[in-house]
C-alpha cells in the first residue's frame, strides 16, 4: 500500500500589505529553490495575507518543510520590526516552578 501525500495550506495575516510584500519576496527563493524531494511548496500574497501550501510524501517531511517555512517567515518579520525600533515577539515559556 502506498502512504498518501500530506498537504496543508497555512495563511498568515500581517498587520499591512508592505510588511507581506517584503516578507513575501524575502522567503520566495527559499520556496522555489528547495532542495527536498519530499517535499512541494507553494507561496502567494493576498494583500496583506501570505498563504503557504505544502504536500509531502509523509508527516516527517511536511512537518520539517512546515517549520523551515515559518522560521524563516518569523526571521524577516523580526528583521523588519528591528529595522523600525519596535520590539520583537516574545515566545519564551514561563515557568511556575521557583
Amino acid at each position: 500500500m502506498k502512504p498518501q501525500r500530506i498537504q496543508g495550506e497555512f495563511q498568515i495575516q500581517l498587520e499591512d500589505e508592505k510588511t507581506a510584500h517584503i516578507i513575501w519576496k524575502a522567503i520566495k527563493p527559499e520556496i522555489e529553490n528547495s532542495p527536498s524531494t519530499r517535499s512541494k511548496m507553494k507561496m502567494k500574497r493576498e494583500d496583506k495575507i501570505i498563504i503557504l501550501k505544502i504536500e509531502s510524501k509523509d508527516s516527517t517531511a511536511f512537518r520539517a518543510a512546515m517549520n523551515s517555512t515559518l522560521r524563516w517567515i518569523k526571521l524577516a518579520y523580526d528583521i523588519i520590526k528591528l529595522a523600525k525600533g519596535d520590539k520583537l515577539w516574545n515566545f519564551q515559556k514561563t515557568s511556575n516552578t521557583n
